[in-house]
């Protein structure tokens, strides 16, 4: 395989990655705030509050990946060099 192809699937699997992370973050929040409404009788307080807490966890999520990832790139054109 190529160099291209394998910079390809190498960007795909970084952005797929970044997707999950996002949307498992947001929904852990949203099923704790959910039960923790249920628990305690808040409707809607606490899915509110942890929504936008998982949220904020897949932006950070996001911001970690993709500094890894720009490092990475930075030492992998080192090597090449």
């Amino acid at each position: 395989m190529n160099e291209e192809k394998k910079n390809l699937l190498r960007t795909l699997g970084m952005i797929s990655t970044m997707g999950i992370a996002f949307a498992v973050a947001i929904a852990i929040g949203v099923y704790v705030g959910l039960k923790l409404d249920h628990w305690l009788g808040t409707d809607p307080w606490f899915f509110f509050i942890f929504m936008f807490f998982g949220i904020a966890a897949g932006f950070r999520n996001i911001f970690i990946l993709a500094g890894k990832e720009l490092r990475d790139d930075g030492s992998d054109k080192d090597k090449r060099e």
